[in-house]
């Protein structure tokens, strides 16, 4: 009985390791085939922000990734600061490895060192990069091109900002000397002439985690909260939404 039981179970073994090894294999980017789903998060790094803002940020991007991210979900981390109206690229983007398996027949040690090593160790990297004071904050240019690109354009979608939302492109657009919030779309609309002038989303969950300005004037802000209502108001589908939430530290 005992050798018909350990001959049932290495037949078994046996016909695991066949079925493992049809599953398909992941790419260079750890996805395998197409990503179920997308998830992109976009740091404004054009002002330096007290340390405890930056752990709150890193904290709040790792809960949402670990608890809310599927396996084989892509996670693209944007970071936008003075180059990336013209050079705009993911500082990382990998789809969310399985951190466990069967252990009869898969190495689990090595499959949760691989999502580390692979996965959560650059992506911690990525969120962790202090920010530098900047000349410019092209914070909705940088929103309308990750919208544009396969980066978000999954059947199912977030978008992860943090940013204190103040736009400010000297050249184009700014909020900064806002002091009329009835005016402040038009005055956008009209510096986007000639190309889209807000995102368009689908199936697009939306958290908006703003960095608190507490030396701006109450215009400064009205104008800010206005605009951003309107910006993210093209939203339809399954899960379509958009959540304000602030982050501490002034």
């Amino acid at each position: 009985m005992m050798m018909v039981v350990a001959t049932l179970v290495m037949v078994a073994f046996f016909i695991a390791k066949l079925a493992r090894g049809n599953v398909d294999k992941p790419g260079p980017d750890g996805c395998v085939g197409e990503p179920v789903a997308s998830t992109v998060i976009v740091l404004d790094q054009s002002e330096v922000v007290s340390e405890q803002t930056t752990n709150e940020i890193v904290a709040r991007a790792l809960a949402y990734i670990q608890n809310r991210v599927s396996t084989n979900e892509r996670v693209s981390v944007f970071k936008i600061s003075d180059i990336s109206r013209t050079a705009l690229h993911p500082s990382f983007s990998r789809c969310k490895p399985r951190q466990d398996g069967n252990r009869l027949v898969e190495g689990t040690k090595g499959m949760k060192k691989g999502f580390e090593r692979d996965f959560l160790q650059p992506l911690q990297a990525a969120l962790s990069t202090p920010p530098t004071n900047g000349k410019e904050s092209p914070i909705a240019q940088a929103l309308i091109d990750v919208s544009l690109s396969h980066y978000l354009r999954g059947e199912r979608s977030s978008l992860l900002v943090f940013s204190d939302l103040m736009e400010h492109t000297p050249s184009k657009f700014s909020l900064y000397p806002c002091t009329d919030s009835s005016s402040v779309i038009a005055h956008f609309r009209d510096s986007r002439k000639g190309a889209q002038e807000r995102p368009k989303f689908t199936n697009t969950s939306v958290y908006l985690h703003v960095i608190p300005r507490m030396d701006l004037p109450r215009p400064s802000l009205q104008c800010r909260d206005k605009l951003w209502l309107w910006f993210f108001g093209d939203n339809e589908g399954s899960g379509a939404k958009a959540e304000f939430d602030y982050l501490p530290g002034a």
